[in-house]
């Protein structure tokens, strides 16, 4: 009986994987900072008041992240069993559509909801990225477009701000 050799992908092969995961990566994150420079632009062109307060929103969870992640290093224990890529995914998908869905929705200026969950986001995907390994993000990054796939869907395209 002849055994089933697992092939292993060649060089070019790899390389427009690579290539793939970087575009995934720019699309997504640069998504994520346009609906959140909007948003406090628009925040801004409300009253300066609004705008301070949106751009504080817009800041606290990265900063928090950041210390987090790079000054204290915190260790958080891991298990012995991680979850699958597939749930990054799956999460990033569904909490992208429901970002989406709250930005098409709620149109006040008062509390910085949309900033803070934009910010949210992007602090995230910069935990995610210093504690996982690269396709964990990758996996994220494919789950939000797919979210803004589906809130394209189901909400129109009324989430975007020019």
């Amino acid at each position: 009986m002849q055994s089933r050799r697992k092939r292993m992908p060649g060089a070019s092969t790899r390389g427009m994987k690579g290539i793939l995961s970087f575009f995934v990566v720019f699309l997504a994150v640069g998504f994520l900072l346009f609906q959140l420079f909007s948003t406090v632009s628009f925040a801004f062109g409300e009253s300066s008041v609004f705008g301070l307060r949106s751009l504080a929103a817009a800041l606290f969870p990265l900063i928090v992240s950041a210390y987090i992640s790079f000054v204290a290093q915190l260790q958080i224990p891991t298990r012995e069993s991680r979850a699958p890529v597939i749930n990054s995914f799956v999460t990033f998908l569904f909490w992208t559509t429901i970002i989406l869905g709250i930005d098409t929705g709620v149109q006040i200026v008062e509390f910085p909801i949309e900033e803070l969950l934009y910010s949210l986001t992007l602090a995230t995907l910069l935990w995610r990225y210093r504690r996982s390994s690269f396709s964990s993000l990758v996996a994220c990054c494919y789950g939000i477009l797919a979210g803004i796939l589906a809130s394209v869907i189901i909400f129109g395209t009324n989430f975007v701000r020019i």
